[in-house]
């Protein structure tokens, strides 16, 4: 942590440590580039955050927040390591990035992220009068993965032309329509509707549907792609995910200069040079002093006025209060008279070509003048015997020479289940998304479509190994088994008996991994009395970075996820195996008496490797 310290105070980095409560170990940390904090101050409209995993040997997440040029070009506002994902953690990374703006006229109008709940609220906290948008690319996907669970294949792309329809509505009044299409289109898959509904358009509609984020300057940024752009940067320059701080710092720092290089170099080749395309005289007023694509985007928008010409209500002129140039119906009227695009019509923010931006002036000097903080602590320094002195030394000196600080790097998060796994020298991919598993599942589900002389023998398989796995239960259980079901042996039989027993269908065991693994981060507080604190290593359990078989370490490992699931689901779960019986029910709520056959989850541990379905008789006297 020394080392680090001095190689940030050797850049001239800012940062900000924060330590456990009652100890010296590293909680969260903070730092950012001083051409950072121009280009941010410079180019303040939209903020985009996003979290990223393996990129270090402590597992700590790593929050990375960007920003936009007037090139288009991607720029850091700041990384902070942060020891858990929770909403304090969030609030102290963002009031750093509050810090970082030299007025409060320059906060953020817009911020994008995808729907992680901690993080909205701590962006509601502090930055209350932003607006928050929400990763349209990342709704899509969950809708599709979603769709290709309850919808029929036939039906699929109808539904999901008709929810792109909804979410580039114009108008409300299209809106309407077009979700009432929908809920018609759907009408027989109750459950699709009501997760479309409730989980994004009832209560963020206003947050990624077209017709509100077109009332905001977004500058076209509705994603959260540029920020998934810029972790792959970073994991690219970082090659392996066992790295300390120091590694990430190295990493971070080599991107940020040719970062930085790049902008100017764009910025450089704007003021110097005039495309082709627009050395008409028509953009005379507009050249060396707005960007290219401030450029390409009023060409786009040329394009359109040869259907819109100058009618203002099919041009919906939504691209004057997105990026702040002139639409459509605007560009024609000038062609009409004969005018060049003037350039007090294109917004300022096209116009800065220069990160050299001023942060500080005489009035901002003099407000921050020491001389009452040093008198004060003289003062305390004469009324306090030694010891506190000292202690009080050493926090000033701290502050003054951060590499002599006392604070310690966390402690490194072991992997305690599975054999260990040899470290590749490239090891920082991304876990795959929801809907990726979702259609992988499906893929590996068409290869596996058997003929009718391989079902017949694979019905003749079944009752064989129905049979063999009952007699690895306890003789007194066996007479209350009515059946057993067996499911795919891929290291995640375990999720597919309980996605199948939930009355999905067995490829749904990603969703189930999924919403585990969004419970325990939810209650945090609960099951690490449940886990005995090791709620880390259980959600890593949950996580895969592939598809396809598992290890050991991923396989689904009772008691620890038996309390997860039958709280999460409300169910009453029962696991039988030939040397251990185990019953978990919810921690928080009771199953219904009304629905007990559907509340009582059965399953089996075979073989001392496989999960199986159990469906134990009902109504009789145990």
């Amino acid at each position: 942590m020394q080392h680090l310290l001095k190689l940030i105070q050797q850049e001239n980095y800012v940062h900000w440590t924060r330590r456990r409560e009652n100890s010296d170990i590293l909680r969260d940390i903070f730092w950012t580039h001083p051409d950072c904090i121009k280009l941010l101050n410079t180019f303040h409209f939209v903020l985009i955050c996003d979290s990223t995993y393996k990129t270090n040997r402590y597992r700590l997440p790593l929050l990375e927040i960007v920003g936009v040029t007037s090139t288009s070009l991607t720029f850091s506002v700041g990384f902070a390591y942060l020891e858990k994902e929770r909403q304090d953690n969030f609030i102290w990374a963002f009031e750093k990035v509050r810090m970082l703006f030299k007025s409060e006229s320059l906060i953020s109008k817009v911020i994008v992220t995808d729907r992680d709940l901690a993080m909205m609220n701590a962006i509601s906290v502090v930055f209350p009068t932003s607006i928050h948008l929400l990763c349209r690319f990342h709704i899509e996907k969950n809708v599709g993965a979603r769709c290709k669970q309850y919808v029929k294949k036939d039906r699929q792309e109808e539904v999901m032309d008709l929810w792109k329809k909804i979410v580039y509505s114009t108008s409300v009044e299209e809106y309407d329509h077009h979700l009432q299409q929908f809920e018609i289109l759907c009408a027989d898959i109750i459950l699709f509707v009501d997760y479309v509904k409730d989980s994004w358009l009832t209560p963020y509609k206003e947050r990624f549907v077209n017709v509100w984020t077109n009332r905001v300057m977004h500058l076209g940024n509705t994603t959260s792609n540029r920020v998934e752009s810029a972790h792959w940067r970073l994991k690219n320059m970082l090659q392996t995910s066992f790295g300390d701080l120091c590694k990430s710092w190295d990493a971070v720092n080599m991107m940020l200069k040719n970062q930085i290089c790049i902008i100017q170099s764009s910025f450089q080749k704007t003021i110097k040079d005039v495309e082709h395309g627009y050395n008409s005289q028509f953009f005379q007023n507009l050249h060396h002093c707005v960007s290219r694509k401030c450029m390409k985007l009023i060409d786009n928008q040329l394009e359109r006025v040869k259907i819109v010409g100058t009618n203002k209500t099919e041009c919906g002129c939504s691209i004057r209060t997105t990026h702040g140039l002139p639409c459509a119906c605007e560009l024609a009227k000038l062609q009409i008279n004969g005018n060049a695009i003037p350039l007090d019509s294109i917004h300022d923010f096209w116009k800065q070509l220069s990160i050299a931006h001023e942060l500080e002036d005489e009035e901002s000097l003099s407000d921050y003048d020491f001389s009452e903080e040093l008198e004060a602590m003289k003062a305390y320094m004469k009324t306090h015997d030694i010891i506190s002195q000292r202690i009080f030394k050493a926090k000033v000196r701290e502050v003054v020479f951060p590499h002599t600080t006392s604070i310690l790097a966390p402690p490194e998060k072991v992997r305690t289940k599975g054999a260990g796994k040899k470290k590749k020298e490239f090891d920082t991919p991304r876990d795959p998304s929801y809907w990726e598993y979702v259609d992988a599942s499906q893929e590996s589900a068409k290869a596996r479509q058997p003929s009718q002389s391989s079902q017949r023998s694979a019905r003749q398989q079944s009752q064989s190994s129905q049979h063999s796995f009952k007699t690895q239960f306890p003789t007194y259980i066996r007479p209350y088994i009515e059946d057993i079901v067996d499911v795919v042996a891929d290291g995640n039989c375990g999720f597919r008996a309980i996605a199948a027993l939930l009355g999905w269908t067995e490829e749904s065991w990603a969703l189930v991994r999924s919403q585990l693994d969004k419970e325990i981060g939810l209650h945090k507080d609960v099951y690490s009395n449940v886990f005995d604190d090791n709620v880390e290593s259980v959600r890593n359990s949950l996580k895969i970075s592939k598809l396809g078989a598992q290890g050991k370490d991923k396989w689904m490992s009772l008691p620890d996820l038996g309390y997860v699931i039958a709280t999460l689901y409300n169910v009453i779960l029962v696991s039988l195996s030939r040397n251990l019986n185990m019953t978990f029910f919810p921690l928080n709520k009771s199953p219904s008496k009304e629905t007990f056959g559907q509340s009582l989850l059965a399953i089996g541990f075979v073989n001392e490797n496989h999960w199986v379905q159990v469906k134990l008789m009902l109504n009789v006297v145990y």
